[in-house]
């Protein structure tokens, strides 16, 4: 138990020594894994229940994987034109606005629309969080940052599906009527989270900074980046692979 408390001691020093958005990413990243975690074991449960069938529900998720594969590249772009905290919220907006729809929908068809903005959503907030680490903590720092980050929401997102199971029980069982006040709970979740980071959260200064540099336009400015860099293609063509073989599974 002594051991259990030196490890939390040091986990809170670590934490309170970063910059203030390193405090809210790690309280928004965390939060965000438990609200995901209420409905995702349930997820394709719901989906089938609305009538889709096995065909169906893999077509929903190669069209998410689809607009993931899309968006990625004109986000990044984007965040470091206009700034990261817009962004950052619009992402919040965008997965309510998802568990809204997955909460009203009368038909399986809906959610393709709730997963399109859920994969936006994510790739938006995913992008602004590995920013906000980066520019909060020290470079000494930055591996050690992002596991204690991870190390809290993993906590945050076991957590969740006991709640979910039982909040689940409550509301009637395994069925869509059961499942379907998730979604609600999720969108009252993520309005939450949204007043957190509109108070916190500020602007990360690699965000001004980028602002202030030469605007060559989208193409020229991606030509730039990856001119002379050959460890950047190879580090793309890593994770590319990678990225295709986990989800496989």
């Amino acid at each position: 138990m002594n051991i259990v408390g030196k490890v939390t001691g040091r986990i809170r020093d670590f934490i309170y020594r970063q910059k203030h958005n390193y405090r809210v990413g790690v309280a928004h990243f965390s939060a965000n894994r438990f609200l995901a975690g209420l409905t995702s074991q349930y997820s394709a449960i719901y989906t089938v229940g609305l009538g889709a069938d096995s065909v169906q529900l893999g077509s929903l998720s190669s069209v998410v994987g689809a607009v993931t594969a899309l968006i990625s590249t004109p986000v990044g772009w984007l965040m470091d034109r206009h700034g990261i905290k817009r962004f950052f919220l619009l992402a919040i907006v965008l997965t309510a606005g998802g568990s809204l729809l997955y909460a009203l929908a009368p038909d399986w068809r809906f959610l393709v629309a709730a997963a399109i903005l859920a994969s936006i959503a994510v790739n938006l907030s995913n992008t602004g969080c590995r920013v906000i680490c980066a520019d909060s903590v020290q470079s000494k720092d930055r591996v050690t940052a992002q596991n204690v980050c991870s190390a809290l929401a993993s906590i945050a997102g076991m957590i969740s599906p006991l709640v979910s199971a039982y909040l689940v029980t409550v509301f009637g069982g395994i069925t869509v009527e059961g499942i379907r006040p998730l979604y609600y709970l999720q969108f009252a979740g993520y309005g939450l989270i949204f007043l957190l980071v509109v108070v916190q959260l500020r602007e990360p200064q690699r965000g001004q900074l980028a602002d202030a540099e030469p605007r060559f336009g989208f193409i020229a400015d991606f030509r730039h980046l990856f001119d002379g860099r050959e460890n950047l293609w190879r580090w793309i063509a890593i994770s590319a692979l990678t990225s295709f073989s986990m989800a496989m599974f």
